[in-house]
């Protein structure tokens, strides 16, 4: 029997049997829209609606690429399998060899290229699924990025259109060659090469007296990562107080308050002066040695403050939820009964609750969603408006 020719054929069929097995659900899916609108113009409805398209769209992607690296893979095994049992016969030429293993390398790349598409799309799919479980703030925040996530996937499938070359566009016609000679219909026929200098002189000083054009304005194209509404900077870190201990050697560093949230209820709204809140808490992190430290300052515009909440008692609790419903419970290590303020308007109380490191894990990667502070008189519960302020102050003493 002569191989010279047997494995390239049946190399060819086989590869004409994979091709035949490859997936269609590319042809089924709707490619996605060049844009989206802006999150802060979607009502909550709508930007659920949004979430689960691009939910349903990863998840098709996702069966897509599966089916590819599935067919990829089983078309690699082939051209291995052809390539092993090939180099086993001694008949077998080098040149067919060598177009095997071509053959072989062309399907392993094939094959990594469908596992990283595959794997991006199920990750895609697990942020969506995330995002679709999470409420609006969430979804409002981080809708852009996994759009952008499922139109990359998604231009893999459908990618853009290439731009025609300029001479397909304006047509042989408009573009001239270099040497072209002059014909019988050409404006200039029947010039003689001694007049040629006199037109090119009479062109020269057209363009001479023509008049300069005006310099249109050139515009920076927009670039939504360089946007500081979308993306604002890092804000400095700071900190207020920073000493050592000559005796021990630990160092003790405390973050500058910022505020975490401002609040008033709905029967106050119509009493205080727009503008003036009822309660301000501001929050600081410190860290000495071991031990982690949470500080959250109260000032309550009420001078009948001691008798509506009384004070915060040593040992009692304040119920920190993250954005992602996760709660931890915090106890306080001091009493305060309240300092009046200078105004006499209002008093100011002072709470420190210590940190576990299962907590300061998760205030450094999640957002703070709501916190439940427990008075003397009973608890209530706060919506934490700079929900990100922890989480930089935990960067700024730990990374």
């Amino acid at each position: 029997m002569n191989y010279r020719f047997f494995w390239p054929n049946r190399f060819i069929a086989a590869a004409i049997f994979w091709l035949a097995l490859l997936p269609l659900s590319a042809q089924t899916l709707t490619p996605l829209p060049d844009s989206i609108p802006h999150p802060d113009s979607l009502s909550e409805q709508d930007l659920s609606v949004w979430t689960v398209r691009l939910l349903r769209q990863a998840e098709q992607l996702e069966t897509h690429f599966s089916r590819d690296e599935q067919t990829s893979t089983a078309s690699r095994d082939m051209a291995e399998h052809i390539w092993k049992t090939a180099k086993q016969d001694t008949l077998t030429t080098k040149e067919t060899l060598d177009s095997l293993a071509d053959n072989l390398k062309t399907a392993k790349n094939a094959e990594k290229t469908a596992s990283k598409q595959q794997k991006r799309a199920s990750e895609a799919v697990a942020f969506a699924e995330k995002m679709a479980n999470m409420n609006a703030i969430y979804q409002r925040r981080n809708l852009r990025k996994l759009w952008k996530q499922v139109k990359e996937l998604d231009a893999i499938l459908h990618p853009p259109p290439l731009e025609k070359p300029i001479a397909a566009v304006i047509g042989a016609e408009g573009v001239a060659a270099p040497n072209d000679t002059l014909t019988p219909s050409s404006p200039n026929a029947g010039v003689q090469p001694s007049d040629s200098a006199d037109v090119a002189a009479t062109a020269a000083d057209k363009r001479k007296n023509k008049k300069p054009e005006k310099a249109t304005p050139k515009y920076k194209p927009y670039d939504p990562a360089a946007d500081v509404m979308l993306n604002p900077p890092q804000r400095p870190c700071a900190l207020a107080v920073s000493t050592r201990d000559e005796f021990s050697g630990e160092t003790y560093r405390e973050t500058q308050r910022e505020e975490a949230f401002r609040f008033t209820n709905e029967v106050l709204k119509k009493i205080l002066p727009a503008g003036q809140p009822h309660i301000i808490c501001e929050a600081a992190l410190s860290v000495g040695g071991t031990n982690i430290g949470l500080h959250l300052s109260f000032h309550i515009r009420d001078a009948n403050a001691r008798k509506a909440f009384g004070g915060l008692a040593r040992n009692s609790v304040a119920i920190l939820k993250f954005i992602d419903g996760t709660t931890f419970t915090v106890n306080n290590l001091r009493n305060d009964d309240g300092t009046p303020d200078p105004s006499g308007q209002g008093f100011n109380y002072r709470a420190q609750y210590i940190l576990d490191p299962g907590i300061l894990k998760k205030l450094r990667k999640d957002e703070l969603d709501k916190i439940r502070v427990a008075w003397n008189t009973g608890y209530e519960d706060y919506d934490v408006q700079n929900v990100d302020v922890l989480m930089r102050q935990a960067k700024c003493l730990f990374d």
